[in-house]
């Protein structure tokens, strides 16, 4: 083999090498973007979910588990299932505090349509604060993880809504 023609095949597999890591470059970056676009609908599914837990102290009558408090949720499995695996101790945690909700505030609306008095006795909001402190914990602990998974910053969904809330 002359020395042109080594060259000329050292040229080549190196171009070969150079569009072989440019291709992996590429499909990193696609799938790396991909999963932020992802986490931010995930994030927006738990907006919206939080919102519903949020009115529910609020709430005159409770009528079960709103639409779309179960459409929020359901999009949030869904997302995290398809893009973030890691995630599913915490949120597996968010479901336990929202079954623990749903289970409660049931409850709280058959006593208080059973016995109205022994319902204002029950320390009622009292207990709620407690499952909305649960549900905060549960809720930060996944964006955390959330924001270390996708490499995105993930600003505090409370804080853009402290001032028309009655949370502290």
């Amino acid at each position: 083999m002359d020395n042109t023609t080594y060259l000329a095949a050292c040229l080549v597999a190196a171009l070969l090498v150079i569009g072989v890591l440019s291709w992996l470059l590429a499909r990193y970056r696609r799938r790396s973007d991909l999963r932020r676009t992802q986490a931010q609908e995930l994030l927006q599914a738990l907006q919206r979910y939080s919102e519903w837990v949020c009115a529910q102290r609020l709430a005159a009558v409770f009528q079960g588990e709103g639409a779309e408090a179960a459409a929020a949720l359901d999009r949030a499995c869904t997302i995290r299932q398809a893009w973030f695996p890691e995630l599913s101790g915490d949120m597996a945690e968010l479901l336990a505090v929202h079954n623990r909700l749903i289970n409660f505030l049931g409850t709280q609306q058959a006593l208080w349509l059973r016995d109205p008095e022994h319902w204002l006795e029950s320390e009622h909001d009292k207990r709620f604060m407690a499952l909305w402190r649960q549900h905060r914990s549960a809720l930060q602990a996944l964006l955390g993880k959330l924001e270390q998974a996708a490499s995105v910053r993930i600003q505090p969904l409370a804080a853009a809504r402290r001032s028309e809330s009655t949370y502290a």
